[in-house]
């Protein structure tokens, strides 16, 4: 997401009269959105996130070996002498990455109409090796990003996810998540 860092953005007149939609913003996944809204059967093997030094806000995924940090996974806006992978706490990092009113002012600041919000943590969890765990993870976000994008659904377009253990999963899993919204 662009965040508007110039005064004069704000003030600008704008020229193009079709909505303007930002088709590649991402999400700055909070603690809950796993461990709060996965089955409870996979609830103990869920990412968690930490908030302290040295490492600042940082997702932990049991069974895989890297930690996910989040310091860069809000850095739109940010000049890049300001910008850390390890360190950032969680309060440091954009709200409107995870609140979506203030993501919505967000966009108002920036001239947007909307955005196809992509997952953050979630597009690493691609990569996990159990499938069972990733289709478990993957409701969760989807039941996490239609709850955030409720609060403006004419402005916010989550992209849910798939584990797509099979194709007839997969359709089943796009079609929950398009009534979804």
């Amino acid at each position: 997401m662009a965040l508007a860092t110039d005064d004069h953005v704000e003030s600008a007149p704008r020229v193009i009269d079709s909505p303007i939609i930002s088709a590649d913003s991402h999400i700055t996944e909070p603690g809950s959105t796993y461990v709060d809204h996965v089955d409870p059967a996979y609830r103990d093997q869920a990412p968690y996130l930490t908030d302290e030094p040295p490492d600042g806000a940082t997702f932990h995924v049991p069974g895989m070996r890297a930690k996910i940090h989040l310091g860069l996974h809000s850095a739109a806006g940010r000049n890049s002498d300001q910008l850390a992978m390890k360190g950032v706490p969680f309060e440091g990092l954009h709200r409107a990455g995870w609140d979506p009113e203030a993501r919505v002012e967000a966009q108002e600041r920036d001239g947007l109409d909307g955005e196809v919000i992509y997952p953050s943590v979630g597009m690493l969890l691609c990569n996990h090796s159990d499938l069972d765990l990733k289709k478990a993870l993957f409701d969760g976000y989807n039941r996490w990003i239609a709850e955030y994008c409720a609060a403006a659904p004419d402005r916010l377009f989550g992209l849910g996810q798939s584990a797509m253990r099979t194709p007839e999963e997969g359709v089943a899993d796009l079609e929950a998540i398009g009534a979804a919204g």
